[in-house]
């Protein structure tokens, strides 16, 4: 890479520059010049503020990490027509607030008080008991919920078991702690989680990272941008599907098409796109999110399982592999011309 003056710099020449911009391009550390500009007191308030907004974050990406992996998990382990039965929120008025789930049909209430911590904050202690009695009062009470459970869940595996064990052998029928992982991203949360990611390729009929990533991120979007009231599980996943272009939710049928009653396999192969790339000695079609993927020198082209079969003629204008994945991908192309807007899907 060459500077502005045509001269070549290296990686950490590259992230001195970097670092400098951030701080002002003097290469002064933020906390040292409100230090020697604004006294001491100043830079520990500046470092204080820091501090409680980094653990703000954490808390929040915590709390929503769970939350869409909670609807990705119920997603995944029945048909979509149930899911209506699921409602998630977050923040109710309720001693145990951070997250609600309910069966609607059964009265179940299930509610979880999230922390991400090994520490104090995250134990089972005296006010933690008094609020987990009172919110299962208030549910059987005044919700009038069959079953009430409350549950602390912490990032610490260790943390969670000793919880368990602190908790009173009277409360131990409604009351649970749980562990669930904290990452920095989406990513590492599935590459650090198995039953989220065994959840996704079920969902996405893929074992792709990339792909069932690009879903999660789908759910978590969907549920960050509009959860105020809650959500009901099928809203939520519908609305992922239907902004998700390509469909990575291969195995999440929001209506009962017989033609996707069951996954895709490479013997479901439309017989023109098997004829043309044998023509060519082209690699198989491999299946991938409910679709035909077709691979060359590094390119890929995806078939949706429902395509038109192109003209003879239309065909024959092929010469050559590059011919044949520009043309599909272009066949792709149309396919999602062929979709309403992201606005209307919202309306």
């Amino acid at each position: 890479m060459l500077d502005e003056c045509g001269r070549s710099i290296d990686n950490a020449a590259r992230t001195n520059k970097c670092n400098a911009s951030i701080s002002g391009g003097s290469g002064m550390d933020v906390v040292d010049f409100v230090k020697e500009r604004f006294g001491t007191d100043h830079a520990t308030k500046l470092v204080r503020i820091g501090t409680g907004g980094n653990s703000n974050k954490k808390g929040s990406d915590f709390e929503n990490f769970y939350a869409a992996s909670k609807i990705c998990f119920l997603a995944s382990s029945m048909p979509a027509d149930q899911l209506t039965d699921f409602h998630v929120a977050c923040q109710e008025v309720a001693f145990v607030d951070d997250l609600c789930v309910r069966q609607l049909s059964v009265g179940s209430k299930t509610n979880y008080q999230a922390k991400n911590s090994d520490g104090a904050p995250a134990s089972w202690d005296e006010e933690m008991r008094n609020r987990f009695e009172m919110q299962y009062r208030i549910d059987q009470e005044l919700h009038l919920s069959h079953v009430s459970t409350q549950v602390l869940l912490v990032s610490s595996e260790e943390k969670a078991a000793a919880n368990d064990a602190k908790i009173p052998t009277e409360m131990k029928a409604y009351c649970a702690s749980e562990h669930f992982p904290y990452h920095t991203s989406s990513l590492k949360l599935l590459m650090g989680h198995q039953p989220l990611r065994e959840a996704l390729n079920g969902l996405c009929g893929t074992q792709s990272l990339s792909n069932v990533d690009a879903a999660f991120r789908l759910v978590l979007g969907e549920w960050c941008a509009d959860n105020e009231n809650g959500r009901v599980v099928a809203d939520v996943m519908g609305r992922a599907k239907a902004n998700s272009r390509p469909d990575l939710f291969a195995n999440f049928l929001v209506e009962k098409d017989p033609a996707m009653m069951g996954a895709l396999t490479p013997d479901e192969i439309p017989g023109w796109l098997s004829d043309l790339l044998a023509a060519f000695q082209m690699q198989a079609a491999s299946v991938e999110c409910g679709a035909f993927i077709v691979s060359y020198n590094g390119m890929q082209a995806r078939v949706a399982h429902d395509v038109v079969a192109p003209s003879q003629d239309d065909l024959a204008k092929l010469k050559s592999p590059g011919d044949i994945i520009l043309f599909l991908m272009s066949v792709a192309a149309e396919g999602l011309d062929d979709q309403p807007s992201m606005g209307e899907i919202r309306k």
